[in-house]
C-alpha cells in the first residue's frame, strides 16, 4: 500500500496515516500529486466514512497503478472535525501543498466551506458525504462536483413515499441544526406538499447530542401521525434506540431521512422493517460484491463498505481516468472533459457528469432493511424493493437551482 500522509494537526490513526507534515511544493509538475480526503475521523460519521473512506481512495490509487501523468499519487488523510472553518484551514493548507482533489466532506457544513476555497484556488472538490442540495443549487460552482446522493434525492423518494399514505400527512421532525439538516427539512417540506402533507413542527438539535428524550416526548404529544428523523450517524443511532425506549414506533411512523450500513450493524434491531434509499449496497450485484470483498480484506474486521466509502473509490478513480485523458491536473482543463460524460462502474449505474450544475446524476435505490433472523449471511441487510433512474431520482436539470456563472 502507498504511504498516506496526515496534516501534522491529524493524530496517528492505525497503520494507515503518517504523521508528516506536507512538504512544500517545488512547483506546478514537480513532486506527487496529492489526492486529500477530508473526513471524518473521530466523531459522529466516523464510521460512515472516516478511515474507510481513507481505505477507499488509496485502493482507486493502487489499482490506477500509483501514477498519473508519470508522478506518483498520494492519499493525505485530513480530520475535519464537522467543523467547518477548520476543514477550510486545513483544505486550503492542502491545496496549497500540492493537493489537487478533495474528496469525501461527509458533514454539509465542512463541504460547503471546503468548496469556497477550492472556487478560490481553482482546485477540485468531489462531495461524497455531505447532502446539502445547497451544493448544487444555490453554491454551486465550477469547481464542485456533487457525486452520491443529495437531500433532494432522499425527500423525494423516501419523503413523498411516506406521505402518499393515508397515514403520512403530518409529521414531526428531528433535525440537526447545521447545514444538512436546514437542507433536509427545506427539501422534505417540498417532497411532502404535492401529497398534502406537511411538517407541523420541527425541532433543530445540535450536532451530536446524545438525548433526545425531550424532543421524542414532543413528538409523541404533538399528534403528528409521522416521526420524520432527518439526521445521520451516530445522531440516527441514538435518536433511534430512543424511539424504541419510548415506544414511538407503536404509536407513529418514523421516517428516515438519511441512514448507511454501519448505523444498522450497530442496531439491527431498532433499524429492522425500516425502507430507506441510498445510492449503493455492496451487495447489489457482482460487480459491487467483488469490490466490497476486496475492501473488507483491506479494512479487516470483516466490515462492509458503505454507500460514502464505494463513493470515494469511484469519485477518485474517475477524477484520474481524467486526469489523464486530459493531459493535466489543471481543474479547469479536467472539468472540460468530465461535463456530460457519461459512465458506469461499479457503484454507478447510468452516471453523468451534468455539466448544467455538477451534479453527478445515477440510480438510487430503495431497499427495506431486513430482520437479522432472515439475512443469508453478515451485514446483508438490505432488499432492493425499487429502481430509481437518475432523471427521477435527482432534481431534473431544467428545475436547477444553479444561477452557473462559468
Amino acid at each position: 500500500m502507498k504511504k498516506i500522509r496526515a496534516t501534522t494537526a491529524l493524530a496517528v490513526i492505525s497503520a494507515f496515516i503518517l504523521p508528516l507534515a506536507f512538504p512544500v511544493s517545488g512547483g506546478a509538475d514537480a513532486g506527487p500529486i496529492k489526492i486529500a480526503v477530508i473526513t471524518d475521523m473521530s466523531a459522529v460519521y466516523a464510521a460512515v466514512s472516516g478511515r474507510g473512506a481513507v481505505v477507499a481512495t488509496q485502493m482507486a490509487v493502487d489499482d490506477f497503478g500509483g501514477k498519473v501523468l508519470g508522478r506518483p499519487i498520494e492519499v493525505v488523510a485530513i480530520d475535519h472535525r464537522n467543523n467547518g472553518p477548520e476543514a477550510a484551514s486545513k483544505a486550503r493548507e492542502a491545496y496549497d501543498n500540492g493537493a489537487e482533489l478533495a474528496v469525501d466532506l461527509t458533514n454539509s457544513a465542512t463541504a460547503l466551506a471546503v468548496s469556497g476555497v477550492a472556487k478560490e484556488k481553482h482546485k477540485l472538490v468531489i462531495v461524497t458525504g455531505g447532502a446539502t442540495s445547497a451544493l448544487t443549487g444555490a453554491n454551486c460552482d465550477k469547481y464542485t462536483y456533487h457525486y452520491a446522493y443529495d437531500s433532494y434525492a432522499l425527500a423525494s423518494s423516501t419523503g413523498r413515499n411516506v406521505a402518499r399514505q393515508a397515514d403520512g400527512k403530518t409529521w414531526y421532525g428531528i433535525v440537526p441544526n447545521y447545514a444538512f439538516g436546514q437542507a433536509m427539512l427545506a427539501d422534505f417540506t417540498t417532497a411532502l406538499k404535492p401529497e398534502g402533507a406537511k411538517f407541523i413542527h420541527a425541532d433543530m438539535i445540535p450536532l451530536g447530542n446524545t438525548d433526545f428524550s425531550s424532543y421524542l416526548l414532543a413528538a409523541k404529544n404533538s399528534g403528528a401521525q409521522v416521526l420524520g428523523v432527518l439526521n445521520a450517524g451516530a445522531d440516527t443511532v441514538n435518536t433511534m434506540k430512543q424511539v424504541k425506549q419510548f415506544g414511538l414506533d407503536k404509536t407513529m411512523k418514523v421516517a428516515i431521512g438519511l441512514l448507511f450500513l454501519s448505523d444498522v450493524d450497530a442496531l439491527p434491531d431498532v433499524f429492522a422493517g425500516s425502507r430507506i434509499t441510498t445510492s449503493w449496497y455492496w451487495n447489489q450485484n457482482k460487480a459491487a460484491r467483488a469490490w466490497a470483498d476486496r475492501f473488507t480484506k483491506k479494512m479487516g474486521g470483516g466490515l462492509r463498505p458503505t454507500s460514502i466509502q464505494a463513493a470515494d473509490y469511484s469519485a477518485t478513480f474517475q477524477w484520474l481516468n481524467a486526469v489523464k485523458a486530459a493531459g493535466s491536473v489543471d481543474a479547469d482543463k479536467v472539468v472540460a472533459y468530465l461535463d456530460g460524460r457519461q459512465f458506469n462502474d461499479f457503484y454507478a449505474t447510468a452516471g453523468e457528469w451534468r455539466a448544467r450544475d455538477h451534479r453527478v446524476t445515477h440510480e438510487m435505490y430503495v431497499v427495506d432493511v431486513i430482520p437479522k433472523e432472515q439475512i443469508k449471511e453478515p451485514h446483508a441487510w438490505y432488499k432492493i424493493v425499487q429502481i430509481i433512474p437518475p432523471s427521477r431520482a435527482f432534481r431534473p436539470e431544467s428545475q436547477s437551482l444553479c444561477k452557473k456563472d462559468w
